[in-house]
């Protein structure tokens, strides 16, 4: 057994696999006849049977099997990964994407007073009203009832931006 052995230490030095040191340190432990520490001899039952065969056909068939099983495994984690970051992903654009659109529309309209003054300068009166669809409903509706909108979602930023920074340190205490 120990030639065989000493064959098989040979044998992974020639074609470079393994840690070339310990090898040799292993070899030389093992051509003058002392004992091999516990760590070694793992080292050698798991480093033979990766890159010199294993000779035993039932063990093959249970790596074989178990790989394509950790495959499998894989796989379908990864498909489930792609799954919930796409839907997580959507649901948190969507909605963030609709409600900043709305403040900037509400918001465009909300300071009205201040950009009408500057587009005076390039546009005839007539068609600034164009710019602001919101002044359609402003017969309908008081006008303070949009800069009350616009007040109201700024806030609702503010909320959104404090409750995403409080879950960002939370989990920054949790992983540390």
């Amino acid at each position: 057994m120990s030639n065989d052995l000493i064959n098989s230490v040979k044998q992974l030095m020639q074609i470079g696999k393994g840690d070339s040191g310990r090898l040799e340190y292993i070899l030389d432990m093992l051509t003058t006849g002392r004992v091999l520490p516990f760590s070694d001899q793992k080292y050698l039952e798991n480093i033979i049977p990766l890159y010199l065969g294993v000779h035993d056909q039932e063990s093959v068939q249970r790596k074989y099997e178990y790989v394509t099983e950790q495959q499998k495994e894989i796989e379908n984690l990864t498909q489930r990964l792609v799954k919930l970051e796409r839907r997580g992903f959507e649901s948190y654009v969507g909605k963030k994407a609709v409600f900043f659109f709305v403040t900037v529309f509400v918001g465009w309209n909300a300071l009205q007073v201040y950009s009408t003054a500057f587009l005076n300068m390039f546009l005839p009166v007539s068609l600034i009203q164009y710019f602001f669809p919101l002044n359609l409903l402003v017969n309908a509706l008081n006008y303070q009832i949009v800069q009350f909108v616009f007040t109201a979602m700024m806030y609702a930023w503010l909320f959104i931006g404090f409750i995403h920074l409080a879950r960002f340190i939370r989990s920054r205490k949790i992983s540390t």
